[in-house]
């Protein structure tokens, strides 16, 4: 992670006495030659690309000045926002901020309470004037001597944690050491957002025993219950849509932990109940699980049951002679078998039509002789009651006993090499 890279893009985007009576933070000051159709200024945050207003603060229309409690229980920088071409970055803390400025010159704004100096000084660090930009080892060690809270807690999450040892097998374990997970200030935090994505995508791996055994002990710790709710709904959404074979045993983990018991209150009845039945069909069909034995219909051979195929690979497929996608694989995946047919390789190709002209015609035109299944009765047990078949075509790679090995491979890349080192003994 480039640390500087990622802190002047912050920098630069965010900027283009009743005190002791009072428990929450105030706001207080004059921003001179304010037009005089300005009645309030915005306390807005970094979403994403975007800022999302967080408290409107009211301004006299006659001297331009205010004086307002800080009621948000978050803390941290935050932008004042006046319109697009007019605002400046300030940290919010624990007391006082007075705000001094010219509405022509907000560059120049004057800022004092807690964190402002440091703040003040750290963007000088990393966005100097004159001479060379910091080396990362200097940033570090600045963050790491921050001594308000609330500017450290933002600040730090930015950081790596680093040891002697660092690997990515500790850093699973310490990836958040620099994060206050406990504090709702962290959900408005951009390098939050920008850590979820890296450790997903990078940190984690793709092991889904590994991820799931750092996932649950991320999760089982004490944390800001929006902060659990917000990793829970990022990692979901992760895994239901990660490309990578076996992933999706973490989705089912996370689904089953957090989805059915009542705790995932954030989404609706309608998307529940979806993310629910994606889950418990793709339960039954997980790598390293028994595939779910069914009996169907042949065109030749009479009905017979999935674990009626002798074969040391049988590549199970679901489609639909219709499909446009299934246009497209079928021919490759003909050529596929026409390749590894004597050694051994099966496929087992159940249709989803409930009519048959147009799927005999298919498979006669494009000599498909491989085991062509269909059902010719729906209302009785068939593969629709065992598979999640949400779209076509769809590939299960199963094994000699009928174990699911493999998944979705591409036809014409990493399924022709996993076949290979399959039937060579390479993949257990």
């Amino acid at each position: 992670m480039k640390i500087i890279r990622f802190l002047i893009a912050f920098i630069f985007l965010a900027s283009s006495t009743f005190l002791s009576a009072q428990a929450n933070p105030v706001l207080k000051g004059c921003i001179a030659n304010l037009p005089d159709s300005v009645t309030s200024v915005k306390i807005a945050y970094l979403r994403g690309k975007d800022l999302a207003v967080k408290q409107a603060v009211p301004v006299s229309t006659a001297t331009g000045c205010f004086e307002a409690e800080w009621t948000q229980k978050e803390r941290g920088i935050f932008v004042l926002y006046i319109d697009g071409m007019h605002t400046f970055d300030l940290v919010i803390s624990e007391g006082l901020l007075e705000i001094s400025a010219d509405y022509d010159a907000l560059n120049e704004a004057q800022l004092k309470g807690p964190g402002i100096n440091e703040f003040q000084t750290f963007k000088s660090l990393v966005a100097p004037t004159t001479g060379a930009p910091p080396s990362e080892e200097d940033v570090r060690t600045f963050l790491l001597g921050i001594k308000d809270d609330a500017l450290r807690d933002f600040l730090m999450p930015q950081l790596i944690p680093l040891n002697p040892d660092t690997n990515v097998f500790w850093l699973r374990s310490h990836f958040w050491d620099y994060t206050n997970l406990n504090s709702i200030s962290t959900f408005i935090n951009p390098f939050f957002e920008k850590n979820r994505t890296l450790y997903f995508d990078q940190v984690l791996g793709h092991n889904p025993d590994t991820v799931i055994y750092h996932l649950e002990r991320l999760l089982s710790q004490p944390l800001n219950e929006q902060i659990r709710k917000v990793l829970i709904s990022t990692a979901t959404y992760h895994y239901e849509t990660s490309k990578f074979m076996g992933e999706d045993e973490v989705f089912v983990w996370l689904v089953n932990h957090f989805y059915v018991n009542g705790y995932a209150d954030w989404i609706s009845k309608n998307d529940l109940g979806k993310i629910r039945e994606k889950a418990e069909g793709l339960s039954t069909e997980l790598i390293g699980q028994p595939a779910p034995d069914f009996a169907f219909d042949t065109q030749n051979n009479g009905r017979m049951k999935l674990s009626e195929v002798q074969s040391p690979i049988t590549i199970l497929y679901f489609w639909d002679s219709e499909c446009g996608h299934c246009r497209k694989e079928t021919p490759r995946l003909k050529e596929l078998y026409d390749d590894y047919k004597d050694k051994g390789v099966e496929v087992v190709a159940i249709t989803l039509q409930n009519e048959f002209t147009g799927w005999e015609k298919y498979i006669e035109e494009h000599d498909l002789d491989w085991i062509n299944g269909f059902e010719s009765n729906f209302d009785r047990p068939n593969f629709l009651w065992y598979y999640y078949i949400p779209t076509t075509p769809k590939k299960l790679v199963l094994g000699a006993d009928k174990t699911i090995v493999a998944k979705n491979l591409d036809v014409e890349t990493t399924l022709r090499t996993f076949i290979d080192d399959y039937l060579a003994g390479k993949v257990k």
